[in-house]
């Protein structure tokens, strides 16, 4: 079964996506897209939570 992910949320709080649930590879590909249009940081990285995703600014720790 794949988790679905109905909330993105930035490190700081903001909500990115609040929608239709996402797979992680369809969050990743919103992330790669935000990424390229510069609304998002370049090295940022998706973080799993148990019930939604955060968009990790580069500098944060990818194990914390």
């Amino acid at each position: 079964m794949t988790a679905l992910y109905p909330l993105v949320r930035h490190a700081d709080g903001r909500t990115f996506h609040d929608g239709a649930p996402l797979t992680l590879a369809d969050a990743q590909i919103m992330l790669n897209d935000a990424i390229f249009d510069g609304r998002v940081e370049v090295g940022s990285f998706l973080h799993v939570g148990p019930d939604q995703l955060t968009i990790q600014p580069p500098d944060a720790d990818p194990g914390a």
